[in-house]
């Protein structure tokens, strides 16, 4: 039996389309909606729609906003109670065809030395195009496998092995959580546990594999515009937490270098969101510090980036 876990924070409309379309799925499976301290009326609207789904769920309410790892930790060490075989985290802004999950138990049955598997993941409002079919890991990073290229540019239907899967959608087997169970990394408030956990079960030699068959949908727009604001927070946020995760798996030598190539790489990317060139290379080197020192990205820190921007505050001072 496989346990979804799905993760909400004010975003009922999303996770109630999202059971709708797992009402349609086939195969043996339970699903644990962890709300992660809404403040809106997410619990309410999405306990009324469970009260008459047919679906075997219930709604596990967190007492604050714990960000997209720990709520899955906290949900899988709640769903263990069930002793399902497999856990498949699924964002909540998914749609999944009837029979991805057949696909994948199927894969899983043939092949019980494969524990991390994924299906392919679509965009939503345009379903020929891909958005993640998985990817490899290299030196200090990871590449994606044909992201934005239409579904009929995949050379082949068969599954394919992968070093990396998105978070979005992940199957693992029940063995990969710890006896506490936790499974990701808690040293990220939001983004690049996928990546942590993509290198820690390289290092445990565990095969990864993307069910080509298996097709899902995510609501993201292929070709969406963000504020230049959000999009800086966005683009720091990702560096830096790419860093910190390449600083516990690579020597020291080689973070160093990793670290110097992601410095410069920012740089454009800084500038891409509205920083002058100065600002760019200050922000850079303060990125450079802060992959040594910092121990994760926190909730505060996911505030300060993402969202109110005073984390760059420092920028506009350089510039008076």
């Amino acid at each position: 039996m496989t346990l979804f876990i799905i993760i909400n924070w004010n975003g009922a409309d999303d996770t109630i389309a999202c059971l709708k379309s797992l009402e349609r799925t086939k195969g043996d499976f339970r699903v644990v909606v962890a709300d992660n301290g809404s403040s809106d009326d997410s619990r309410e609207r999405i306990g009324e729609f469970l009260a008459t789904s047919t679906l075997k769920t219930e709604l596990l309410p967190l007492d604050r906003n714990y960000g997209f790892a720990v709520g899955n930790n906290k949900a899988i060490a709640y769903a263990r109670k069930y002793n399902p075989d497999s856990y498949m985290l699924l964002n909540n802004d998914t749609e999944v065809e009837p029979d991805f999950l057949l696909k994948l138990q199927a894969y899983r049955a043939e092949h019980a030395e494969c524990k991390v598997l994924g299906p392919l993941i679509n965009y939503w409002g345009e379903k020929v195009r891909i958005w993640s079919c998985g990817g490899k890991l290299i030196f200090g990073s990871r590449k994606a496998y044909y992201r934005n290229a239409f579904v009929s540019d995949l050379p082949e239907r068969t599954p394919f092995p992968v070093s990396f899967i998105s978070g979005c959608a992940l199957m693992v087997d029940s063995s990969l959580v710890d006896e506490s169970g936790k499974l990701l990394t808690e040293k990220f408030f939001f983004g690049e546990e996928d990546y942590e956990f993509a290198l820690r079960m390289r290092s445990r030699g565990e095969k990864m594999v993307i069910v080509r068959d298996s097709v899902i949908y995510h609501k993201v727009g292929s070709s969406t515009k963000k504020a230049s604001n959000a999009m800086l927070g966005r683009d720091y946020m990702y560096y830096l937490g790419r860093l910190l995760v390449a600083r516990d798996y690579y020597s020291p030598l080689e973070f160093s270098l990793i670290r110097l190539l992601t410095m410069k790489k920012s740089l454009r990317y800084f500038q891409a969101d509205g920083l002058s060139k100065k600002q760019a290379k200050q922000l850079a080197e303060h990125l450079g510090a802060d992959a040594r020192t910092k121990k994760g990205i926190s909730q505060e820190d996911f505030q300060h980036m993402l969202h109110d921007g005073t984390y760059f505050d420092f920028l506009k001072r350089t510039d008076e």
